[in-house]
């Protein structure tokens, strides 16, 4: 199964569930939202979701069963959150509620301040826009992240003269 066909795959097993599930706002983020948004060469290796603690505590709660609670998140002084990582899917989701990030100031929330709906598994689904995606992740900050904030190409905005 590639990687595209995989991450189809996980979001059709998923996303009806966490539909049903979640009650605030929610976003699919990373690898998983660039692939979506038609970033060329990215190769999810899980679907990142981002929501409210609530939520994530829901989500736990439904798939109770299915939580891979042997895994770590890399990078936990970094970021802090309500995680849970479900590998009972084609591809692993890992949920992130009120995601915080350590920032100069100190713990900042990772907010999400524009977003597009695509469809994705015949659900209405938000991810950052192009442009959100790229600021997310320069402030994440790892080099992993700024290699990804690099193949993010936006339109050109014609300028005035």
């Amino acid at each position: 199964m590639t990687s595209t066909s995989a991450l189809h795959a996980g979001l059709h097993h998923a996303l009806p569930q966490m539909a049903r599930t979640f009650r605030d706002p929610w976003w699919i983020i990373g690898s998983a939202a660039m692939a979506l948004a038609g970033v060329p060469g990215i190769v999810p290796q899980d679907i990142d979701v981002l929501c409210s603690r609530q939520d994530a505590l829901r989500l736990r709660q439904t798939w109770a069963d299915h939580v891979d609670a042997a895994y770590r998140p890399a990078d936990e002084a970094r970021f802090r959150s309500t995680f849970a990582r479900f590998a009972h899917l084609p591809m692993p989701v890992e949920v992130m509620g009120g995601l915080e990030l350590m920032a100069e100031a100190g713990w900042q929330p990772v907010r999400v301040n524009h977003d597009m709906r695509i469809d994705a598994a015949g659900i209405a689904v938000c991810i950052p826009t192009l442009e959100e995606q790229r600021r997310i992740l320069r402030a994440f900050g790892r080099d992993k992240d700024l290699a990804k904030a690099a193949r993010i190409a936006l339109p050109e905005h014609p300028h005035v003269a």
